[in-house]
Formats: structure tokens, C-alpha cells, sequence
């Protein structure tokens, strides 16, 4: 699916994109709007990989090691115009991975645990350009988010009526959670948001 962002293009700042098309492999909304922030047309291609890990990794090696698993299962029906963008964005309190909910409990029980503690979201990013498939340049971005205390009646109402289940730790940033429960958060919003745009944007920059 083409998308075609209604803002400025940030084009003439990215000469390695002239004559090359931007495919984002991903069905996240809020992905969507981030790269969109650039103003470039650009594809949305999702992919259908299995999101499983080694027990034997942790920390921020697990979104790069799901972000590489994504963008090897779309190299192959690359162009070599096309530049791939593939993500994955963990969330980790004391030492735990909290993935996206199965059920409207296991959100609860997410948001009950990150109440009035600091966690850490990383979101790694893989960006695959069509003419060398098998070069993978991955980076990830980590940011530190600190919660208010939040009620039973505050994290019912959001399991409710806020998505939860495709988001890791069961909260999205951009959305109530964000704006009434995070105190602090040191670092990149875009990050948390599901894309560090700032490392995606000079990397980039540098293709040639």
C-alpha cells in the first residue's frame, strides 16, 4: 500500500533517497505517522514473521534481534530501489520483558506493575537498502519512562477504550496513558512512540 504524507518533504535533506523507493515493513498506525513525519511517499509492506527470540538474549539485543528476523524475512522481495525500514520496541522493568498483551487481564496486570515505577523502552531499527539485501544496518534507541501511581479505575477505563493489545508493555505514549500517566521520560517520545527518528533520519542520510 503507497502512502503519500500531506506534509513538506524532507527530500532534498536525504539525497541517497533520490530515485529510491521507502518501504516501511510494518502495520503499526503510529509507525505509519512517524515515517510519514518525513514527507515522503513510501510503501507499507507488512511482513508475517514469527516474533520469537532466544531465551538466551535480553535487554535491548532482543527488539535488534526481532527487528534483523523481520527485515531478513522481507530482503527478499526487495528491488534494488527500494530502501526497507523494519522495528521492534520492547518494554523492560526490573529485568522482565513485558510484550503486548494477550488478554484484557495481562494488560491490566502490565500497567498494574509499571504504576508508579520507571521502566525502560528501547526500539531497534533495521534499514535494508534493495542493492545490498544482505547488509543489515540495525541501531537502537533506549528511553527511560516514569509512571505516575495510577487507580484500578484509571487502568480499567484505558484497557477499555485505548488498543492496548498491540502495543509492548500494554500503553501507548501518544495516547491518555501518556498524557495523564507519565510523569518523567528521559529521552526520545519518538522512541517510546515505536520509531527513534532521529538515528532512523541520519542514517539515512548517510546512504549513498
Amino acid at each position: 500500500m503507497l502512502f503519500t504524507p500531506d506534509t513538506p518533504s524532507a527530500l532534498p535533506l536525504l539525497p541517497g533517497l533520490q530515485q529510491r523507493k521507502l518501504v516501511l515493513a510494518s502495520a503499526s498506525p503510529r509507525r505509519k505517522q512517524l515515517i510519514g513525519m518525513l514527507g515522503i511517499p513510501f510503501e507499507i509492506r507488512p511482513i508475517g514473521a514469527d516474533e520469537i527470540y532466544p531465551e538466551s538474549i535480553a535487554g535491548p539485543d532482543i527488539p535488534r534481534f526481532l527487528s534483523e528476523l523481520k527485515a531478513r524475512a522481507a530482503a527478499p522481495g526487495l528491488t534494488s530501489e527500494e530502501i526497507l525500514i523494519t522495528s521492534d520496541t520492547v518494554v523492560q522493568l526490573e529485568g522482565d520483558t513485558l510484550e503486548k498483551p494477550g488478554s484484557p487481564e495481562e494488560a491490566m496486570d502490565m500497567i498494574r506493575r509499571l504504576s508508579g515505577k520507571t521502566h525502560e523502552v528501547t526500539t531497534a531499527f533495521t534499514i535494508v537498502d534493495g542493492s545490498a539485501p544482505d547488509m543489515l544496518k540495525t541501531d537502537h534507541d533506549t528511553v527511560k519512562v516514569s509512571f505516575l501511581h495510577l487507580s484500578d479505575e484509571f487502568i480499567q477505563h484505558y484497557v477499555s477504550h485505548h488498543q492496548p493489545f498491540d502495543k509492548a508493555g500494554a500503553y501507548g505514549a501518544q495516547d491518555l496513558i501518556g498524557a495523564c500517566g507519565i510523569h518523567t521520560l528521559e529521552g526520545s517520545f519518538y522512541t517510546v512512540m515505536g520509531l527513534p527518528m532521529h538515528k532512523i533520519f541520519s542514517t539515512l542520510q548517510a546512504l549513498d
